[in-house]
């Protein structure tokens, strides 16, 4: 991502429905003079906002709707630079955008289109961006979807989460964070577990039903299996159902490119979400229904991973409600005893 601002051609913009609002002390909420100086500055122009609004969704970014007499679009913004955020998401922002410009040019898939991007901290001192305002409500949230429409949506996820892993990287890590690149799996996976555990420890998070020592060393029990992959490739890890747009039973987006890494296709969100097993209809959309059991053993460290990142992303989230995520300490212990009996 280069340094100050850029634009990209402008599309139309669609628009996007919001769920209850969720506010976390990493949502760097700012001013309406601030809105319009960044709206004004994307745009090129002096313009009358009709419309500014607080939008819902997502535990981590804050985002608004910004609406002109012709523009609909979506700002996001860093977290403030005084808040401590997990390693692995100091860079989230300018990774999405670089994600979005990326994906828009290179792959076919229904997603918000990158307006604007600027990290010149002459407005504020965090970057931000502007984005297409997709129309559609959280698949988590829609009422009225019915089975096979849900079928329909996952296997279309099956089919982008493929799209996505199509794309080659040079090294496993996160993008724009170079102390996370490594040569091997192996060393990425044990650096995303030691990140985690070097954050709770310093906010006091206890690690249910372990400790981080057994847990590292239970990790690295399986180098051999994480470095069976040796190709890195681009990897969402958060396509879960609130980052799924939905309009009449079907898909219109998928939103929230933050988390993208680079790494082993199995690490894509949707073959370690929760549940036994990843869900039929996404697998029957990837084109993969059969598992080898190195990559079972693959999944099942990244099913600890994700639900580890939820245990620690409490205490830096700071949410309304503290309890919030208080189911998955048992789910996260679960996973931890399942792989140490090796049940895949």
């Amino acid at each position: 991502m280069s340094n100050n601002l850029f634009v990209i051609e402008r599309a139309r913009p669609e628009e996007a429905a919001a769920s209850a609002l969720m506010d976390a002390i990493t949502k760097n909420w700012i001013s309406e003079e601030q809105i319009q100086q960044m709206t004004d500055r994307a745009l090129g122009r002096p313009v009358v906002i009709k419309n500014i609004k607080k939008l819902s969704g997502g535990f981590f970014s804050a985002v608004y709707l910004v609406e002109t007499a012709e523009e609909k679009m979506v700002l996001k913004l860093a977290s403030g630079a005084e808040i401590k955020v997990m390693r692995h998401e100091v860079k989230y922002i300018p990774t999405e955008a670089e994600m979005l410009k990326l994906f828009q040019e290179r792959l076919d898939i229904p997603m918000p289109k990158l307006l604007f991007y600027d990290d010149s901290g002459e407005i504020c001192d965090v970057p931000y961006f502007f984005m297409s305002y997709l129309d559609g409500v959280p698949l988590c949230d829609d009422q009225m979807i019915t089975d096979d429409q849900r079928a329909d949506v996952k296997k279309e996820m099956g089919e982008i989460t493929r799209k996505i892993c199509s794309l080659k990287a040079d090294i496993f890590g996160i993008p724009n964070i170079p102390e996370s690149y490594c040569k091997k799996n192996s060393d990425f996976i044990n650096l995303l577990f030691d990140w985690l555990l070097c954050d709770a420890e310093e906010k006091g998070i206890a690690i249910p039903g372990s400790t981080s020592d057994d847990l590292k060393k239970l990790i690295r029990k399986y180098e051999m299996e994480l470095d069976e992959v040796t190709v890195p490739v681009y990897v969402h890890t958060d396509t879960w159902d609130g980052n799924l747009l939905i309009k009449n039973g079907k898909l219109t987006g998928l939103i929230d490119y933050a988390a993208v890494f680079w790494s082993d296709p199995l690490l894509s969100h949707d073959f370690h979400d929760f549940g036994d097993d990843p869900d039929p209809y996404f697998l029957q959309g990837y084109g993969k229904t059969e598992f080898t059991e190195n990559e079972k053993v693959r999944i099942q460290i990244y099913r600890i991973w994700q639900r580890l990142g939820m245990v620690v992303e409490r205490g830096y989230r700071e949410y309304e409600d503290p309890h919030m995520y208080d189911w998955v300490l048992d789910d996260f212990a679960r996973e931890v005893k399942k792989l140490e009996n090796e049940i895949f």
